[in-house]
């Protein structure tokens, strides 16, 4: 198993290291502070988060690092467009519009915050969820059951919930009008997942559906 989250942690780490170049390209190898904050505690919360999980929940950072998984074709799509747009794309076109970009102001540092609140509800998640793979299935192999306490007691999907949070992060650290429209769209696709993956749930896993009246609220309390 301590391979399996090796080989995650690389991932992980490899994917941050390649946002801040597509960062760093798109603005043609000049970082403002601003950028190196961002990126900064970007790489600190992800050490601490694996760090984190590790310690009490080590098998979902062994499950999560799985490649090749029997989930629908629709959620391997969506996935692979929200990875490159996530990790990769959104960085580019911050750098891109470096430029333009205003000085970090109280906005940027409430983009700080609300990335930071995107992790600790992540990592929250990946600490009570022993099924929280990357992809979309029903783990029949492994038992799946419903999650219901921590941060599952609130909202049904939380890390998507943590996805939301972080959009509207980056786009107050990096506030320019591409960046906004490329977390807008982002966030489209994670609302769009998360519909078709409850419906996946309430179809295929046992007590999803009691689960679903008791918390009524996929990924924002009191609204959806």
């Amino acid at each position: 198993m301590k391979n399996k989250v090796m080989d995650y942690t690389v991932r992980v780490f490899a994917q941050k290291l390649l946002g801040l170049l597509c960062y760093a390209l798109g603005a043609g190898w000049v970082m403002s502070w601003g950028a190196w904050v961002y990126f900064g505690v970007g790489f600190g919360l992800t050490a601490l988060s694996i760090t984190i999980v590790y310690r009490v929940n080590p098998v979902t950072l062994a499950e999560r690092g799985k490649v090749l998984t029997d989930s629908p074709v629709w959620d391997k799509w969506l996935l692979g467009v929200f990875w490159v747009l996530y990790f990769f794309v959104i960085h580019l076109v911050a750098g891109l519009e470096a430029k333009n970009a205003p000085d970090p102001a109280v906005l940027f540092w409430i983009g700080i915050l609300l990335i930071i609140a995107s992790a600790a509800i992540a990592t929250a998640a990946l600490a009570v969820n022993t099924y929280l793979e990357s992809t979309a299935r029903i783990q029949s192999e492994r038992d799946q059951i419903v999650i219901t306490k921590g941060v599952y007691g609130v909202v049904r999907h939380p890390t998507y919930a943590a996805v939301l949070v972080s959009c509207v992060g980056i786009a107050l650290v990096f506030p320019t009008p591409f960046v906004a429209l490329t977390a807008a769209i982002i966030a489209t696709l994670t609302v769009f997942r998360t519909y078709l993956e409850d419906n996946l749930l309430k179809k295929n896993l046992d007590g999803y559906i009691e689960y679903s009246r008791r918390i009524k609220y996929r990924l924002i309390p009191f609204l959806w």
